[in-house]
């Protein structure tokens, strides 16, 4: 029972850790120089990869990341649906919209799109 304990104190203070550092990172990640916003590659590769991969696939060890190349996950998901998820969040994933601009946040979606392109 102890060790659970500690394993959930540990997980707690890891999503702690993640959520107060995303801010700083995501704000640097859009942060281009002399204060330009940066492509949503970038961002993509510094926000969202850890957790979906760099090719869009998700990670495996991780429960319930899309694998955004799979054409069915593509054709089930709309837009709006994948703008609302990227903005507010979903399950352990952290919500955008006060790091990211509306803007930023349409060209994430269509990034996202990219992936379910590629043969």
């Amino acid at each position: 029972m102890k060790r659970i304990v500690s394993l959930g104190v540990i997980l707690a203070a890891a999503v702690v850790s993640a959520g107060l550092a995303r801010y700083d990172s995501a704000s640097a990640a859009t942060q281009g120089s002399k204060g330009k916003k940066s492509d949503v590659a970038g961002v993509y590769q510094a926000q969202c990869a850890k957790c979906h991969g760099a090719d869009g696939k998700g990670i495996e060890s991780l429960p319930d990341i899309p694998n955004f190349s799979d054409a069915a996950w593509q054709a089930a998901h709309p837009d709006k649906d994948i703008l609302a998820s990227i903005k507010n969040g979903k399950g352990i994933m952290p919500g955008y919209k006060d790091t990211l601009s509306a803007a930023e946040i349409t060209a994430m979606v269509k990034h996202v799109r990219s992936f379910g392109k590629k043969k």
